[in-house]
Protein backbone atom coordinates (compact mmCIF):
# COMPACT_ATOMS: atom_id res chain seq x y z
CA UNK A 1 0.00 0.00 0.00
CA UNK A 2 2.77 2.63 0.79
CA UNK A 3 4.52 1.58 -2.28
CA UNK A 4 1.21 2.60 -4.53
CA UNK A 5 0.70 5.62 -2.57
CA UNK A 6 4.50 6.38 -3.00
CA UNK A 7 4.04 5.64 -6.44
CA UNK A 8 1.00 8.18 -6.97
CA UNK A 9 2.54 10.81 -5.43
CA UNK A 10 5.58 10.66 -7.57
CA UNK A 11 2.96 10.54 -10.50
CA UNK A 12 1.19 13.77 -9.06
CA UNK A 13 4.68 15.61 -8.87
CA UNK A 14 5.72 14.70 -11.97
CA UNK A 15 2.49 15.79 -13.51
CA UNK A 16 2.60 19.10 -11.68
CA UNK A 17 6.57 19.49 -13.06
CA UNK A 18 5.32 19.00 -16.26
CA UNK A 19 2.34 22.07 -15.79
CA UNK A 20 4.61 24.28 -14.42
CA UNK A 21 7.22 23.81 -17.25
CA UNK A 22 4.78 24.37 -19.43
CA UNK A 23 3.42 27.44 -17.71
CA UNK A 24 7.06 28.92 -17.55
CA UNK A 25 7.38 28.49 -21.49
CA UNK A 26 4.04 29.77 -21.71
CA UNK A 27 4.72 32.98 -20.02
CA UNK A 28 8.38 33.21 -21.21
CA UNK A 29 6.78 33.35 -24.71
CA UNK A 30 4.72 35.92 -23.73
CA UNK A 31 6.79 38.42 -21.93
CA UNK A 32 8.75 38.44 -24.82
CA UNK A 33 7.29 41.26 -26.57
CA UNK A 34 6.58 44.86 -25.45
CA UNK A 35 3.29 46.73 -25.70
CA UNK A 36 5.37 49.59 -27.58
CA UNK A 37 6.01 47.03 -30.81
CA UNK A 38 9.74 46.38 -29.48
CA UNK A 39 10.13 42.47 -29.61
CA UNK A 40 12.68 40.87 -26.94
CA UNK A 41 13.82 38.05 -29.19
CA UNK A 42 14.18 34.46 -29.29
CA UNK A 43 13.08 32.49 -26.31
CA UNK A 44 14.64 28.63 -25.98
CA UNK A 45 12.88 25.88 -24.71
CA UNK A 46 14.28 22.98 -24.32
CA UNK A 47 13.15 19.31 -25.44
CA UNK A 48 14.40 16.35 -23.88
CA UNK A 49 15.00 14.18 -27.62
CA UNK A 50 15.01 15.93 -30.89
CA UNK A 51 12.79 13.68 -33.39
CA UNK A 52 14.20 11.45 -35.82
CA UNK A 53 15.11 13.34 -39.16
CA UNK A 54 13.08 10.38 -41.47
CA UNK A 55 10.25 11.35 -39.77
CA UNK A 56 9.24 14.43 -40.52
CA UNK A 57 8.21 16.25 -44.41
CA UNK A 58 9.41 19.50 -45.20
CA UNK A 59 8.40 21.96 -47.82
CA UNK A 60 11.36 23.30 -49.49
CA UNK A 61 10.54 27.03 -50.07
CA UNK A 62 11.77 27.96 -53.71
CA UNK A 63 10.42 31.30 -54.00
CA UNK A 64 12.42 33.06 -51.83
CA UNK A 65 12.12 36.71 -50.11
CA UNK A 66 14.27 39.47 -52.15
CA UNK A 67 17.49 40.06 -50.68
CA UNK A 68 19.30 42.50 -52.91
CA UNK A 69 18.86 44.06 -56.58
CA UNK A 70 21.58 42.95 -58.05
CA UNK A 71 24.42 41.21 -57.62
CA UNK A 72 26.67 44.60 -58.01
CA UNK A 73 25.13 45.60 -55.45
CA UNK A 74 25.27 42.75 -52.92
CA UNK A 75 27.80 44.71 -50.50
CA UNK A 76 24.60 46.85 -49.90
CA UNK A 77 23.15 43.44 -47.93
CA UNK A 78 23.21 44.30 -44.31
CA UNK A 79 25.98 41.57 -42.00
CA UNK A 80 26.17 43.41 -39.02
CA UNK A 81 25.13 40.96 -36.39
CA UNK A 82 27.16 38.08 -38.13
CA UNK A 83 30.47 40.54 -38.03
CA UNK A 84 29.22 41.09 -34.41
CA UNK A 85 29.15 37.59 -33.84
CA UNK A 86 32.45 36.08 -31.16
CA UNK A 87 34.20 32.67 -32.46
CA UNK A 88 33.22 30.18 -35.27
CA UNK A 89 30.76 28.62 -33.71
CA UNK A 90 28.31 31.25 -33.24
CA UNK A 91 28.75 31.87 -37.34
CA UNK A 92 28.45 28.30 -38.21
CA UNK A 93 24.81 27.64 -36.57
CA UNK A 94 24.17 31.51 -38.40
CA UNK A 95 25.27 29.99 -41.04
CA UNK A 96 23.40 26.58 -40.61
CA UNK A 97 20.13 28.65 -40.11
CA UNK A 98 20.07 29.92 -43.79
CA UNK A 99 19.03 26.78 -44.50
CA UNK A 100 16.84 25.34 -42.03
CA UNK A 101 14.07 28.68 -42.35
CA UNK A 102 13.85 27.95 -46.16
CA UNK A 103 12.57 24.10 -45.37
CA UNK A 104 9.43 24.49 -43.59
CA UNK A 105 6.76 21.71 -42.15
CA UNK A 106 3.17 21.78 -43.62
CA UNK A 107 1.82 20.07 -40.35
CA UNK A 108 0.70 22.15 -37.25
CA UNK A 109 2.03 21.30 -34.65
CA UNK A 110 0.05 20.96 -31.07
CA UNK A 111 1.13 25.02 -30.32
CA UNK A 112 0.06 26.05 -33.89
CA UNK A 113 3.80 26.48 -35.22
CA UNK A 114 5.16 25.11 -38.07
CA UNK A 115 9.02 23.23 -37.58
CA UNK A 116 11.95 24.25 -39.75
CA UNK A 117 14.45 21.76 -40.95
CA UNK A 118 16.35 20.34 -37.47
CA UNK A 119 19.77 21.76 -37.36
CA UNK A 120 22.11 19.50 -35.95
CA UNK A 121 25.66 20.17 -35.53
CA UNK A 122 28.32 17.93 -33.78
CA UNK A 123 31.34 19.20 -31.64
CA UNK A 124 30.08 21.94 -29.88
CA UNK A 125 27.50 21.73 -26.91
CA UNK A 126 25.30 25.13 -27.53
CA UNK A 127 23.84 27.09 -24.50
CA UNK A 128 20.67 28.67 -24.96
CA UNK A 129 21.91 32.13 -24.68
CA UNK A 130 24.45 31.25 -27.61
CA UNK A 131 21.68 29.77 -29.81
CA UNK A 132 19.26 32.83 -28.54
CA UNK A 133 22.49 35.11 -29.84
CA UNK A 134 22.74 33.30 -33.65
CA UNK A 135 19.24 33.01 -34.35
CA UNK A 136 18.76 36.77 -33.44
CA UNK A 137 21.38 37.90 -35.44
CA UNK A 138 20.39 35.90 -38.58
CA UNK A 139 16.89 38.02 -38.12
CA UNK A 140 18.48 40.89 -37.58
CA UNK A 141 20.77 40.42 -40.78
CA UNK A 142 17.71 39.15 -42.83
CA UNK A 143 14.29 41.29 -42.31
CA UNK A 144 12.68 39.49 -45.33
CA UNK A 145 12.82 36.37 -43.48
CA UNK A 146 9.50 37.38 -42.02
CA UNK A 147 7.53 34.12 -40.79
CA UNK A 148 9.86 32.72 -38.47
CA UNK A 149 8.97 33.01 -34.86
CA UNK A 150 10.79 34.44 -31.89
CA UNK A 151 10.71 30.44 -30.05
CA UNK A 152 13.31 27.64 -30.72
CA UNK A 153 13.28 24.35 -28.71
CA UNK A 154 17.58 23.10 -28.64
CA UNK A 155 19.03 19.90 -26.80
CA UNK A 156 22.77 19.37 -25.89
CA UNK A 157 23.82 16.21 -25.21
CA UNK A 158 27.07 14.11 -25.53
CA UNK A 159 28.92 17.05 -27.36
CA UNK A 160 26.14 17.43 -30.36
CA UNK A 161 23.35 20.35 -30.37
CA UNK A 162 20.06 20.29 -31.94
CA UNK A 163 18.26 23.35 -32.63
CA UNK A 164 14.91 23.67 -34.01
CA UNK A 165 12.99 26.90 -34.88
CA UNK A 166 9.57 27.56 -35.60
CA UNK A 167 7.51 29.40 -38.37
CA UNK A 168 3.80 31.15 -38.33
CA UNK A 169 3.28 29.68 -41.40
CA UNK A 170 3.06 26.54 -43.21
CA UNK A 171 5.61 25.59 -46.06
CA UNK A 172 2.46 26.25 -48.84
CA UNK A 173 1.51 28.89 -47.12
CA UNK A 174 5.21 30.93 -46.85
CA UNK A 175 5.33 30.62 -50.96
CA UNK A 176 2.08 32.11 -51.04
CA UNK A 177 3.13 35.13 -48.62
CA UNK A 178 7.00 35.60 -49.88
CA UNK A 179 4.75 36.09 -53.53
CA UNK A 180 2.97 38.75 -52.26
CA UNK A 181 5.90 40.05 -50.03
CA UNK A 182 8.03 40.57 -53.39
CA UNK A 183 5.58 42.02 -55.18
CA UNK A 184 4.70 44.65 -52.64
CA UNK A 185 8.82 45.77 -52.17
CA UNK A 186 8.91 45.23 -56.22
CA UNK A 187 5.92 48.21 -55.99
CA UNK A 188 7.67 50.08 -53.42
CA UNK A 189 10.94 50.37 -55.17
CA UNK A 190 9.41 51.21 -58.65
CA UNK A 191 9.76 54.73 -57.91
CA UNK A 192 13.66 54.76 -57.60
CA UNK A 193 15.50 55.87 -60.62
CA UNK A 194 19.16 55.17 -61.30
CA UNK A 195 19.79 58.70 -61.15
CA UNK A 196 18.86 59.25 -57.54
CA UNK A 197 21.54 59.96 -54.49
CA UNK A 198 21.32 58.22 -51.18
CA UNK A 199 19.14 60.75 -49.61
CA UNK A 200 16.93 61.45 -52.35
CA UNK A 201 16.30 57.10 -52.20
CA UNK A 202 16.19 57.66 -48.42
CA UNK A 203 13.59 60.29 -48.67
CA UNK A 204 11.87 58.50 -51.41
CA UNK A 205 11.22 54.91 -49.41
CA UNK A 206 10.02 56.63 -45.93
CA UNK A 207 7.52 58.47 -47.44
CA UNK A 208 6.42 55.74 -49.29
CA UNK A 209 5.98 53.61 -45.96
CA UNK A 210 4.52 56.37 -44.27
CA UNK A 211 2.00 56.67 -46.83
CA UNK A 212 1.52 52.61 -46.85
CA UNK A 213 1.73 51.75 -43.02
CA UNK A 214 -0.25 52.85 -39.85
CA UNK A 215 1.12 52.39 -36.69
CA UNK A 216 -1.16 49.87 -35.23
CA UNK A 217 -2.15 50.31 -31.74
CA UNK A 218 -3.63 48.11 -28.64
CA UNK A 219 -0.80 45.19 -29.54
CA UNK A 220 0.80 43.91 -26.69
CA UNK A 221 2.85 41.04 -28.07
CA UNK A 222 3.94 38.75 -30.91
CA UNK A 223 0.51 36.82 -29.65
CA UNK A 224 -1.92 40.03 -30.84
CA UNK A 225 -0.84 39.03 -33.94
CA UNK A 226 3.38 38.56 -35.48
CA UNK A 227 2.63 40.58 -38.72
CA UNK A 228 3.29 43.97 -36.96
CA UNK A 229 6.25 43.25 -35.96
CA UNK A 230 7.51 42.55 -39.27
CA UNK A 231 8.25 44.21 -42.64
CA UNK A 232 5.74 42.37 -43.86
CA UNK A 233 3.26 43.68 -41.92
CA UNK A 234 4.27 47.28 -42.82
CA UNK A 235 4.57 46.50 -46.58
CA UNK A 236 1.46 44.10 -47.31
CA UNK A 237 -0.97 44.72 -44.59
CA UNK A 238 -0.09 48.32 -43.74
CA UNK A 239 -0.25 48.16 -40.46
CA UNK A 240 3.07 47.62 -37.65
CA UNK A 241 4.61 48.82 -34.48
CA UNK A 242 7.86 50.12 -34.31
CA UNK A 243 9.65 46.83 -35.26
CA UNK A 244 7.72 46.32 -38.33
CA UNK A 245 8.88 49.70 -39.54
CA UNK A 246 12.06 49.78 -38.84
CA UNK A 247 12.86 46.15 -40.60
CA UNK A 248 11.21 47.23 -43.50
CA UNK A 249 13.05 50.32 -43.52
CA UNK A 250 16.12 48.38 -43.33
CA UNK A 251 15.12 46.16 -45.96
CA UNK A 252 13.91 48.93 -48.54
CA UNK A 253 16.92 50.87 -48.19
CA UNK A 254 19.25 47.96 -48.42
CA UNK A 255 17.48 46.77 -51.76
CA UNK A 256 17.70 50.79 -53.07
CA UNK A 257 21.52 50.33 -52.35
CA UNK A 258 21.44 52.27 -49.22
CA UNK A 259 23.23 50.78 -46.00
CA UNK A 260 21.04 50.68 -43.32
CA UNK A 261 20.60 48.77 -40.03
CA UNK A 262 17.96 48.51 -36.86
CA UNK A 263 18.67 49.60 -33.11
CA UNK A 264 17.04 48.67 -30.38
CA UNK A 265 16.45 50.93 -27.39
CA UNK A 266 14.40 52.77 -25.43
CA UNK A 267 11.89 55.72 -26.22
CA UNK A 268 10.38 58.61 -24.29
CA UNK A 269 6.70 58.49 -25.34
CA UNK A 270 3.97 60.99 -24.74
CA UNK A 271 3.70 60.93 -21.41
CA UNK A 272 7.65 61.29 -20.68
CA UNK A 273 7.66 57.67 -20.24
CA UNK A 274 10.11 54.94 -21.22
CA UNK A 275 9.34 52.28 -23.06
CA UNK A 276 10.75 49.64 -25.39
CA UNK A 277 11.73 50.60 -28.74
CA UNK A 278 12.86 50.44 -32.78
CA UNK A 279 14.52 52.55 -35.15
CA UNK A 280 16.94 52.33 -37.75
CA UNK A 281 20.83 53.83 -38.51
CA UNK A 282 21.09 55.09 -42.12
CA UNK A 283 24.49 55.77 -44.31
CA UNK A 284 24.62 58.52 -46.72
CA UNK A 285 28.06 59.36 -48.03
CA UNK A 286 30.48 58.38 -45.73
CA UNK A 287 28.99 59.18 -42.42
CA UNK A 288 25.75 57.14 -40.22
CA UNK A 289 22.57 58.84 -39.20
CA UNK A 290 19.38 57.70 -37.02
CA UNK A 291 15.98 57.39 -38.38
CA UNK A 292 12.91 56.85 -36.72
CA UNK A 293 10.01 56.39 -39.24
CA UNK A 294 7.54 55.22 -36.75
CA UNK A 295 7.81 58.67 -34.60
CA UNK A 296 7.68 60.19 -38.40
CA UNK A 297 4.44 58.82 -39.46
CA UNK A 298 1.41 60.86 -38.28
CA UNK A 299 -2.12 60.42 -37.12
CA UNK A 300 -3.10 63.19 -39.41
CA UNK A 301 -1.70 61.74 -42.60
CA UNK A 302 1.12 64.19 -42.59
CA UNK A 303 4.37 62.74 -43.86
CA UNK A 304 7.04 64.07 -40.93
CA UNK A 305 10.78 64.63 -40.94
CA UNK A 306 11.27 65.47 -37.17
CA UNK A 307 13.48 62.56 -36.30
CA UNK A 308 15.11 62.09 -40.63
CA UNK A 309 19.07 61.48 -40.11
CA UNK A 310 19.99 62.45 -36.56
CA UNK A 311 23.19 62.98 -34.71
CA UNK A 312 23.30 60.31 -31.80
CA UNK A 313 23.27 63.75 -29.28
CA UNK A 314 20.41 64.98 -30.90
CA UNK A 315 18.41 61.68 -31.08
CA UNK A 316 19.48 61.04 -27.35
CA UNK A 317 17.16 63.29 -26.45
CA UNK A 318 14.53 60.80 -26.43
CA UNK A 319 16.33 57.98 -27.59
CA UNK A 320 18.49 55.62 -25.74
CA UNK A 321 19.90 52.25 -27.38
CA UNK A 322 20.76 49.31 -25.47
CA UNK A 323 24.06 48.65 -25.18
CA UNK A 324 26.34 46.64 -27.67
CA UNK A 325 26.54 42.59 -27.86
CA UNK A 326 30.40 42.98 -26.54
CA UNK A 327 28.88 44.39 -23.25
CA UNK A 328 26.10 42.30 -22.65
CA UNK A 329 26.06 39.92 -19.87
CA UNK A 330 22.62 38.30 -20.04
CA UNK A 331 22.05 36.56 -23.58
CA UNK A 332 18.58 34.49 -23.40
CA UNK A 333 16.62 38.30 -24.60
CA UNK A 334 17.43 40.56 -26.55
CA UNK A 335 18.11 43.40 -24.93
CA UNK A 336 21.26 44.64 -26.92
CA UNK A 337 22.84 45.68 -30.53
CA UNK A 338 24.43 44.36 -32.55
CA UNK A 339 26.17 47.71 -34.24
CA UNK A 340 25.70 51.27 -33.23
CA UNK A 341 27.54 53.90 -35.14
CA UNK A 342 28.72 56.91 -34.08
CA UNK A 343 26.56 59.34 -35.73
CA UNK A 344 28.03 63.24 -35.91
CA UNK A 345 27.35 64.85 -39.17
CA UNK A 346 24.09 66.79 -39.32
CA UNK A 347 25.23 67.84 -43.91
CA UNK A 348 21.72 65.13 -44.13
CA UNK A 349 19.73 65.97 -41.50
CA UNK A 350 16.12 66.74 -42.85
CA UNK A 351 16.41 70.38 -40.96
CA UNK A 352 19.40 71.35 -42.39
CA UNK A 353 18.97 69.94 -46.11
CA UNK A 354 15.14 70.82 -46.57
CA UNK A 355 14.23 73.09 -44.07
CA UNK A 356 15.05 76.65 -42.70
CA UNK A 357 18.44 76.99 -40.73
CA UNK A 358 18.78 79.95 -38.15
CA UNK A 359 22.08 81.73 -37.62
CA UNK A 360 20.90 84.92 -36.55
CA UNK A 361 17.76 87.38 -35.67
CA UNK A 362 18.31 89.84 -38.56
CA UNK A 363 16.38 90.41 -42.32
CA UNK A 364 18.45 86.82 -43.42
CA UNK A 365 16.29 85.45 -41.41
CA UNK A 366 13.25 86.89 -42.52
CA UNK A 367 14.31 86.23 -45.77
CA UNK A 368 15.23 82.54 -45.32
CA UNK A 369 11.39 81.97 -43.94
CA UNK A 370 9.64 83.50 -46.33
CA UNK A 371 11.65 81.52 -49.32
CA UNK A 372 10.79 78.81 -47.57
CA UNK A 373 7.26 79.54 -47.40
CA UNK A 374 7.18 80.63 -51.07
CA UNK A 375 8.35 77.29 -52.39
CA UNK A 376 6.06 75.57 -50.32
CA UNK A 377 2.98 77.21 -52.08
CA UNK A 378 4.28 76.35 -55.32
CA UNK A 379 4.13 72.48 -54.46
CA UNK A 380 0.75 73.35 -52.36
CA UNK A 381 2.34 72.15 -49.09
CA UNK A 382 2.15 73.42 -45.45
CA UNK A 383 5.08 71.87 -43.18
CA UNK A 384 8.05 74.60 -42.66
CA UNK A 385 11.46 73.00 -40.52
CA UNK A 386 13.06 74.97 -38.51
CA UNK A 387 16.27 74.86 -37.04
CA UNK A 388 17.39 77.04 -34.54
CA UNK A 389 21.54 77.65 -34.57
CA UNK A 390 23.87 77.62 -32.06
CA UNK A 391 24.57 80.96 -31.59
CA UNK A 392 20.61 81.70 -31.50
CA UNK A 393 18.04 81.47 -28.29
CA UNK A 394 15.61 79.45 -28.98
CA UNK A 395 13.17 81.85 -27.12
CA UNK A 396 14.49 85.08 -28.46
CA UNK A 397 13.60 83.16 -31.70
CA UNK A 398 9.99 82.47 -30.64
CA UNK A 399 9.46 85.44 -28.99
CA UNK A 400 10.39 87.70 -31.85
CA UNK A 401 8.87 85.28 -34.54
CA UNK A 402 5.57 83.62 -33.01
CA UNK A 403 4.94 83.84 -29.53
CA UNK A 404 4.21 87.02 -26.54
CA UNK A 405 3.31 89.67 -29.35
CA UNK A 406 6.28 88.29 -31.59
CA UNK A 407 4.56 87.90 -35.35
CA UNK A 408 7.37 88.25 -37.99
CA UNK A 409 6.85 84.62 -39.32
CA UNK A 410 3.28 85.96 -39.93
CA UNK A 411 4.70 88.93 -41.56
CA UNK A 412 6.77 86.75 -44.15
CA UNK A 413 3.39 84.91 -44.11
CA UNK A 414 2.08 88.11 -45.76
CA UNK A 415 4.98 89.16 -48.17
CA UNK A 416 4.45 85.90 -50.11
CA UNK A 417 0.55 86.08 -50.37
CA UNK A 418 1.54 89.60 -51.42
CA UNK A 419 3.94 88.33 -54.21
CA UNK A 420 1.65 85.70 -55.32
CA UNK A 421 -0.74 87.72 -55.84
CA UNK A 422 -3.31 85.98 -53.41
CA UNK A 423 -4.17 84.58 -49.81
CA UNK A 424 -2.39 81.24 -49.88
CA UNK A 425 -1.79 81.01 -46.14
CA UNK A 426 -3.37 82.14 -43.16
CA UNK A 427 -2.20 85.28 -41.50
CA UNK A 428 -3.34 84.13 -38.16
CA UNK A 429 -3.70 80.86 -37.66
CA UNK A 430 -1.12 78.14 -37.89
CA UNK A 431 0.36 74.75 -35.68
CA UNK A 432 3.67 74.69 -33.88
CA UNK A 433 5.12 71.68 -32.61
CA UNK A 434 8.65 72.55 -30.73
CA UNK A 435 11.39 70.76 -29.78
CA UNK A 436 13.54 73.31 -27.11
CA UNK A 437 15.83 70.24 -26.43
CA UNK A 438 16.92 70.26 -30.29
CA UNK A 439 15.78 73.59 -31.01
CA UNK A 440 13.58 72.41 -33.81
CA UNK A 441 10.56 73.85 -34.74
CA UNK A 442 7.62 72.64 -37.16
CA UNK A 443 5.10 74.87 -38.10
CA UNK A 444 2.07 73.70 -40.13
CA UNK A 445 0.62 76.25 -42.52
CA UNK A 446 -2.97 76.94 -42.24
CA UNK A 447 -5.43 78.17 -45.33
CA UNK A 448 -6.56 81.20 -45.82
CA UNK A 449 -9.59 82.13 -44.45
Amino acid sequence: MRKSLSRFFIFILLMLAAVLIGAVAAYLYRESSNADGSNDGAVGIPFLTPEKEESKEYSRIENKALTKPSEEEDDTISTYAYDALSGENLRYLYEKLDESVYRISDEMSEDGRYKTKLIEVTGVEYSSGDINVAINAYLYDHPQVFWIDNYFGYHSDENVTYVECYSVLSGNQCELYIEKFNEALGQMLADIDEGDGQYEREKILHDKLLEKCSYKKGVDSIEDGWQYFSAYGAIVDGEAVCEGYSKAMMLLLNLAGVDCATIRGKGEGNEQEWERHMWNVVKIGEDWYHLDSTWDDSEDNDVLYDFFNLTTEAVRADHIPDIELSEATYLDDFSYNFFIPECTSTEMNYFYRDGVVINSLDDKANDDIADKIYDLSTRGEYLVYIMIGDDVYYDDFMNLMLKNGGNQFYDCIERVNNYVGKEVYSTRHCHLTENPRRKTLRVRLADAE
